[in-house]
């Protein structure tokens, strides 16, 4: 991750970012595709002899291989057995089941050869919800691949209703009509993911305004809308380091009463407006972006925001550089602002439809 994207984290999130680094010592074992093998209960003690591993909710550690001899078939089975903030190894394979997350928890997918872990979410059901007992829990999901049925009637493939969660690494194709990602509630973080195929790669509600979400480092394409922040929420929202490209509308609409910090971005030929702060958008950051070749407005304001717009490359977008509508801009300092095709055109062809 960017160091420079640290200093916006709180210490909790910092620690979250960080939540997976130390799995990497529990493989003390002989391995398969990277993962000790150990049977659901295996393991070492506290005292460094053999015996069982398990919290007193059960084992701390299992394995699911949907090909393989083993007990688990299914990572729904593993989540229910094993123990309170214990680590589920998925091995190579499709698994035909939608995840119901309600305890700390750490999914990790194989990163050894092969055709990777794909969950399919049967027809009408969410891939993956997180919706914890306990609004502390913590769960962390890696390098898997999440597919939602085209004609889904889910809310979205994936949705986080509240605790502590983390997707990195992983693939998330959406049904199309509904959200690849929803997060309607808790402090979330989005690292290094491809999110695609959705009504909103990204769609954000989070009413409490002590949740947070981070969206850092991510590639998100060929949705609706890339990421939305909907008038409902209250939450800040980081978005930093991302690719947000060929989505059919904009690249990012926010119109959350939350801050909304937009930092070091690649924004580009998304079908609508690169960046649109919408009717209640307050105390918006863009800054740092490369927003290009979008076909409508580089960044619009249309209703006035209090925010800053400063030190981006706004390039060659169909429609202005940045629309603002007179005394209700945001403070706008420093921006490149070339090739733009509506800053050569006048209000009244533009009235027209001229340009």
């Amino acid at each position: 991750m960017n160091r420079v994207m640290m200093k916006y984290f709180t210490p909790a999130v910092a620690a979250v970012c960080a939540g997976g680094l130390f799995l990497a010592d529990i493989a003390n074992a002989q391995s398969l595709g990277g993962f000790p093998i150990r049977e659901p209960g295996a393991g070492v003690s506290s005292g460094g002899s053999s015996g069982p591993s398990k919290s007193k909710n059960g084992p701390l550690q299992i394995i699911v291989d949907a090909n393989g001899p083993g007990p688990y078939k299914t990572i729904s089975k593993a989540i229910d057995d094993v123990g309170e903030g214990g680590v589920v190894y998925v091995m190579h394979g499709v698994y035909n089941e939608s995840i119901n997350l309600e305890k700390s928890v750490f999914i990790q997918g194989d990163r050894g050869p092969g055709s990777g872990v794909e969950i399919s979410a049967p027809m009408n059901m969410a891939c993956l919800s997180f919706s914890p007992k306990q609004p502390t829990a913590h769960a962390v999901v890696a390098n898997v691949q999440f597919a939602s049925k085209i004609n889904s009637g889910a809310d979205a493939c994936i949705e986080v209703k509240q605790g502590v969660f983390t997707l990195k690494e992983s693939d998330v194709l959406g049904s199309g009509v509904r959200p690849a990602v929803k997060i309607s509630g808790g402090t979330v973080m989005l690292e290094k993911n491809r999110i695609s195929a959705g009504s909103e790669g990204v769609f954000i509600e989070q009413a409490h305004s002590l949740s947070q979400s981070f969206i850092i480092d991510n590639k998100i394409l060929q949705n609706k809308v890339g990421i939305d922040i909907a008038s409902g929420s209250r939450a800040d929202v980081v978005v930093a380091g991302n690719e947000i490209f060929d989505n059919l509308d904009s690249g990012v609409k926010s119109s959350g009463y939350g801050a909304a910090k937009l930092i070091g971005n690649k924004i580009r030929n998304n079908k609508g407006s690169g960046i649109i702060l919408d009717k209640y958008a307050k105390l918006s950051l863009v800054r740092y972006n490369e927003i290009v070749q979008n076909s409508g407005d580089g960044v619009a304001v249309p209703f006035g925001v209090n925010g800053v717009i400063e030190d981006n490359n706004i390039i060659g977008n169909d429609g202005l550089a940045i629309f603002t509508r007179e005394g209700l801009e945001p403070k706008i300092l420093n921006n490149t602002m070339e090739n733009n095709a509506g800053d050569n055109c006048s209000k009244r062809d533009r009235r027209k439809g001229r340009c």
